[in-house]
């Protein structure tokens, strides 16, 4: 039983609570994450497309609905006839087979193709919610990472200028702010 998981405030889940809250800002969690005013960050893994080739070695292909990240991805999924229409074209343009050809040659002969477009892209981290402790980080994420098909991590940031947030958990790890039962 734990509040990580959503159990109900207890004097045992409160116990639990405090003692993990200690190990994370005070015990030996300290040297895990390198400082004793951590926030444990749930952050969810973003694709951002659209990049001007230009500025990235990083390219992708887009075609209808559908996306590939990699010239070997995109190559795979071909069927026969297409694989084959697209040696012709490469046969013609550098004289090698598709997946033969230079790297430049294979993306500008996809970016040719009827309906398909090369850009840049790149992965990004975006912020999806706070925790007092990495066990309910990490239980957040075990429950909800079918939502989030890219992926989810778990980031450590200091929050040494956040006051109230510090002020509150030192009174929990003192015990000046304590489980009162009715």
């Amino acid at each position: 039983m734990t509040l990580a998981t959503g159990d109900k405030l207890t004097p045992e889940t409160f116990a639990d609570f405090v003692s993990r809250l200690k190990y994370h800002c005070e015990g030996e969690g300290v040297s895990d994450h390198c400082t004793a005013d951590a926030i444990f960050i749930v952050e969810r893994r973003r694709l951002v497309s659209g990049i001007d080739p230009d500025y990235t070695d990083q390219l992708m292909i887009y075609c209808d609905d559908n996306h590939w990240l990699s010239i070997q991805e995109y190559w795979d999924d071909l069927d026969y006839e297409s694989q084959v229409e697209l040696n012709k074209k490469s046969q013609d343009w550098c004289d090698k087979q598709f997946m033969k050809a230079e790297d430049r040659d294979q993306w500008y002969l996809v970016g040719e193709l009827d309906d398909h477009t090369v850009t840049g892209y790149q992965w990004e981290w975006d912020y999806v919610n706070s925790h007092f402790t990495r066990e309910a980080a990490e239980a957040f994420i075990a429950r909800k990472k079918h939502d989030y098909r890219d992926g989810l991590r778990v980031y450590v940031d200091a929050n040494i200028y956040c006051w109230e947030f510090n002020t509150i958990k030192q009174a929990l790890i003192k015990g000046d702010l304590i489980l009162r039962q009715r």
